[in-house]
């Protein structure tokens, strides 16, 4: 199932899964939990990782293993379904997923504001104006979700953004959409812009799980 057919589905019955990244209509749950991609609504409700709650798991091996469960406490040792996010499929294949619900919101609204730095929504940059509160949001957003429509997403620690903007500009990236307090990056480069110390622990895990 889609992101979208999901979000129809919940929006019959008064709920959202808060998960809105480029792409929604064509990306299916396990692939949105996979690469752990977000789109605007994880300012208000969090990314992946605090949106899934339990996982079945298909090991490379074939056997299927359950973590986490139904309600938000619900972990003693290893959380498994924060570790599935954004593995890519390293760690093997989400079967099934139990994911938290939010209800949909009565009315929403956006307070636009010009970035001090140029880089922060840069495809947006004509919409910003200073102090503006925009109660027909939904067109913004939408037009943030396009623009990193077909990007890679890059991640780094959100210190390490402007660092990690330079690596992607000397790899020859053209397009930079981002979300510099998140340390997202949407870019139409394919280059891991990993925090370093992050790497060795990454191949540990895939080495524990047998990925």
């Amino acid at each position: 199932m889609t992101l979208g057919d999901l979000g129809r589905t919940l929006g019959e019955r008064g709920q959202m899964l808060a998960l809105d990244p480029p792409g929604a209509e064509r990306l299916s749950v396990a692939e949105a939990f996979a690469s752990a991609v977000a789109g605007p609504r994880a300012h208000g409700y969090g990314m992946p990782r605090d949106l899934l709650l339990g996982v079945a798991l298909c090991l490379p091996d074939g056997s299927l293993v359950h973590g986490g469960g139904r309600v938000v406490k619900n972990v003693a040792g290893y959380d498994l379904p924060r570790l599935v996010v954004g593995s890519a499929g390293r760690l093997g294949q989400i079967e099934r997923a139990c994911v938290r619900l939010h209800p949909l919101p009565a009315a929403t609204c956006t307070v636009v504001a010009e970035p001090a730095d140029p880089l922060v929504l840069e495809p947006l940059a004509p919409a910003c104006v200073i102090g503006e509160v925009v109660e027909d949001d939904e067109a913004i957003w939408a037009e943030h979700r396009d623009a990193a429509l077909g990007l890679h997403v890059h991640r780094a620690l959100p210190a390490a953004v402007p660092a990690a903007i330079d690596e992607l500009r000397e790899s020859g990236a053209t397009r930079i959409v981002g979300r510099l307090a998140r340390g997202i990056l949407y870019t139409d480069v394919q280059k891991r812009c990993q925090a370093p110390f992050l790497q060795p622990l990454e191949q540990r895990v895939v080495e524990a799980f047998g990925g």
